[in-house]
């Protein structure tokens, strides 16, 4: 099956908050995961940067990835959002 979109957010963990922003991240995406439209999500982190970490979801659709953003809530990312030192930056990418 072909990906119809991508969504990335590049996260920044506040100064000695770094594992607590991965155990977050870890934890929205088993949130993410069985959502009707999800495609997978998956989490890397910067091996020059540790602190950063890139959160990738694959959707099938835009209006799948918004509905899923309202069916989870704004508490379902708090414990990530109380860790970041700046907010995180999020693009959507399709295949080109």
């Amino acid at each position: 099956m072909d990906m119809a979109l991508l969504r990335y957010y590049v996260m920044t963990a506040l100064e000695g908050r770094r594992e607590e922003l991965r155990a977050a991240l870890v934890a929205l995406a088993a949130k993410i995961r069985p959502l009707d439209g999800s495609e997978g999500v998956e989490l890397y982190q910067d091996l020059d940067a540790p602190a950063v970490f890139v959160f990738v979801e694959r959707w099938r659709s835009m209006e799948d990835h918004k509905a899923a953003g309202k069916a989870l809530g704004r508490d379902a990312f708090q414990p990530a959002l109380a860790v970041l030192s700046q907010p995180p930056e999020g693009r959507y990418l399709s295949p080109a």
